[in-house]
Parts: C-alpha cells; sequence; structure tokens
C-alpha cells in the first residue's frame, strides 16, 4: 500500500470513528438549547407578576418536564444511533459510569432535600435550591465524569453552567428562570456552533489527504 493511501485510509478510519461515537452532534445542542429557552420561558412568564412567589402553576411545570423529557429522548436516540453496531469493553465502562453518575446524582437530590427540610423557608428558597441546585450539582458530576477521560474541552463547559445557576440564585425565585433559561440557550448555541466548526475541520483534513 502506497503511503498516501495508508494516510488517507487511517485519517478516514479516525474520522469515521470519532463521528461514530461522538454522540454530540451539532442538532442535538441546537434542540438542547431551544428546549432550554422555552422550557424555562414558560415557567418565567408564568411566575415573573407573582408577589410574593409561591411557585409556577401546575400547567406550565407539565410542559417544563414534558420539553426536559424530550430533550432526554433526543440524547438517548442520539447516543444509540452512535453506538449502533457497537460493543466490548468501551459499552461496558459507559454503562457502568452512567450508574455511578446517577447514585451521585441521587446522593445530591437527597442532600438538597435535607436541607430544604432542616427549617422553615419561603416558597422561592426551595425553588432556588431544587432547580440552580441540580444545574450545578450536574455540572459537578459531568466534570469529574469528563476529567477521568481527560476530556478539558468538556470540563471547561461545565463551568459555565454552574456560573449560570449561581447568576440565576441571585436573580431571585422569578428571575432564575430567565436567567437559566437565556444563559443555557446561550451557552449550547456557541457550543453546536464550535461542534459543527470541528466537523468541518475533520472533514476538510480528510479530503485534504485524500487529494
Amino acid at each position: 500500500m502506497e503511503p498516501r493511501e495508508a494516510a488517507r485510509l487511517l485519517a478516514q478510519t479516525q474520522a469515521d470513528a470519532r463521528r461514530a461515537l461522538d454522540f454530540r452532534a451539532p442538532w442535538v445542542s441546537l434542540v438542547a438549547a431551544v428546549v432550554a429557552l422555552v422550557a424555562f420561558g414558560i415557567v418565567w412568564l408564568d411566575v415573573r407578576h407573582q408577589h410574593p412567589f409561591t411557585g409556577p402553576s401546575l400547567a406550565s411545570l407539565a410542559v417544563f418536564y414534558v420539553l426536559i423529557a424530550f430533550r432526554i429522548a433526543t440524547v438517548i436516540y442520539a447516543y444509540a444511533h452512535a453506538r449502533t453496531g457497537v460493543s466490548g469493553r468501551s459499552v461496558k465502562v459507559q454503562r457502568d459510569e452512567a450508574v455511578v453518575m446517577s447514585g451521585v446524582l441521587l446522593v445530591c437530590y437527597v442532600v438538597l432535600i435535607g436541607i430544604a427540610n432542616s427549617g422553615a423557608h419561603r416558597a422561592g428558597f426551595y425553588w432556588s435550591l431544587f432547580l440552580n441546585g441540580s444545574l450545578i450539582a450536574l455540572a459537578a458530576v459531568w466534570a469529574a465524569r469528563c476529567a477521568i477521560h481527560q476530556r478539558w474541552h468538556e470540563v471547561a463547559l461545565t463551568a459555565p453552567v454552574a456560573l449560570i445557576a449561581a447568576l440565576a440564585a441571585i436573580a431571585g425565585p422569578r428571575g432564575m428562570w430567565l436567567v437559566n433559561g437565556v444563559g443555557l440557550c446561550v451557552l449550547l448555541l456557541a457550543n453546536a456552533a464550535g461542534e459543527a466548526r470541528q466537523r468541518r475541520a475533520t472533514r476538510t483534513h480528510t479530503v485534504r489527504i485524500d487529494a
């Protein structure tokens, strides 16, 4: 095999492997951005005139959780599609990681519940604790998982999530929905743009080698 042909096949194999195993396609981030903006925005429209804050209505919460479930479904679909035909130790490792992450998040929720039940607080405190505390916990768990795999660019993405949640907590029980919605939407759109650029660069590199 000629060196050029060998190099082309190697680059093509690497590119195919990255595309096959990377379920974080730009469209997944775009869907997540829209879901974040609409879901949090609907609740914000529901609570923005509450003085004092009493909490979202059941209708707005129903829409919120339906959209969140739709977001989760898109991730599961993209992951299943990317892993089609893939087997071996890597699959088992990722399943074990999912179990561990679920356990850690469960512990975080138990701690949050314990804090919420430690004294008498207004509704705004409980909603801020569970919403912003959950986002910070998710960011921390995902950052730990990515750090184990030395995926530092993804670790860097978790910091803005925690920062957005912290700013939302400062914004209060009404404003936190808007801050989280807009902040996460902007972050996810930036992430989608970065993923699209990376994929274009990979395709361009492959074409150059092929030429």
